[in-house]
């Protein structure tokens, strides 16, 4: 018996993949052809659920491991186009029907009803397996959608092996491409390049002064008279256990320092662009207003950029091209229905 994959994802907004039809397929090799399917409604273009689906596998752990490379690669080409889809790590039920249909359905037909999985399953290919899905969909879009599988196809070569602060980044870069709100999306970004950055250990004689500051407060949370109360004393215990390690702003102006690529990210010396990114998050976390003229869409999308460059020079991997199209604009419409898939 062979078996299938399918792997499912998902975006906020219709469009993702602009394509005007319920399936389209990639011959991602000559031996496996990978299918994308709308979900939630009747094209591509116009809905916000997907699955990826690809079957012939001699057995199950095949097609699982298909479907695993398939969930990292598209977890790097979020990241890399900034495509805005929520591509799952983890896997869980998500819907199921009751028992009665199932029997029912191979009763009458003779096929097997199966739960709908966020994430990645796997099941017989035999033709008698499927989904109840019931949803609708709820639009900038690329005016070529062709480009992200042609840009799969690019990536579906690459020996991908990911340490793992990599992958903490990448999965933080992944969500940032979720976010409608500019400044939630600097943040995110931001995030994921503190998993990059390696602070050092603080110099001895700046350790033994942060000791004594830890004893100050340890005596004066149990001295009897006006005591520390345990909250303060607790978040002071905290603040000064961060402080055996060097800042995170002069962690990344020193690594900054030692770089000699980029030399520039969106139009500004890469140490003046980093800077601007700490000013900024400086800001928003200290409620301090914020410049009008920051572009916080352009910090964003320039921590993306450097995010990417680090995992790329980190695990050694081979430089890649990826043709991007312009954007078109069209009206949202939508249904809700149940679908067999």
């Amino acid at each position: 018996m062979n078996y299938r994959f399918r792997l499912r994802v998902a975006a906020k907004q219709e469009g993702k993949f602009a394509f005007d039809a319920r399936v389209t397929s990639l011959n991602l090799t000559d031996e496996l052809i990978l299918d994308l399917v709308a979900r939630n409604a009747d094209t591509l273009a116009k809905a916000t659920a997907f699955h990826f689906e690809a079957g012939g596998f001699a057995c199950e752990e095949l097609a699982r491991l298909a479907g695993e490379r398939l969930r990292l690669r598209l977890r790097l080409l979020n990241a890399i186009l900034g495509l805005g889809i929520n591509v799952p790590i983890g896997d869980s039920t998500s819907g199921s029907v009751s028992t009665a249909i199932k029997e029912t359905a191979l009763k009458d037909h003779d096929a097997v009803a199966i739960d709908s999985v966020w994430g990645l399953t796997t099941f017989p290919d035999d033709g008698r397996h499927f989904e109840y899905v019931f949803g609708g969909n709820l639009n900038v879009r690329p005016s070529d959608p062709s480009y992200v599988m042609t840009a799969l196809k690019t990536v579906w070569g690459l020996d991908v092996h990911l340490d793992q602060s990599s992958e903490e980044a990448l999965q933080i870069l992944g969500l940032a491409t979720l976010e409608s709100s500019e400044k939630a999306a600097f943040l995110t970004s931001y995030l994921a390049l503190e998993q990059l950055i390696q602070r050092k250990v603080r110099s001895a004689q700046a350790l033994e002064l942060v000791a004594r500051f830890q004893r100050h407060v340890s005596k004066a949370s149990r001295r009897k008279r006006a005591p520390l109360i345990k909250s303060d004393a607790a978040s002071l215990a905290g603040s000064l256990a961060a402080l055996t390690e060097e800042s995170f702003p002069s962690a990344l102006r020193r690594f900054a320092a030692r770089l000699s690529e980029p030399k520039e990210l969106k139009g500004r010396p890469l140490r003046s662009f980093l800077s601007a990114c700490i000013d900024a998050r400086n800001r928003i976390a200290h409620h301090a207003s914020l410049d009008p003229a920051i572009p916080l869409n352009d910090l964003a999308a320039g921590l993306r950029e450097f995010v990417l460059g680090l995992i790329w020079m980190r695990n050694q991997m081979p430089a890649l091209s990826i043709a991007i199209p312009p954007s078109a604009v069209t009206a949202p419409a939508g249904t809700i229905a149940m679908r067999v898939l």
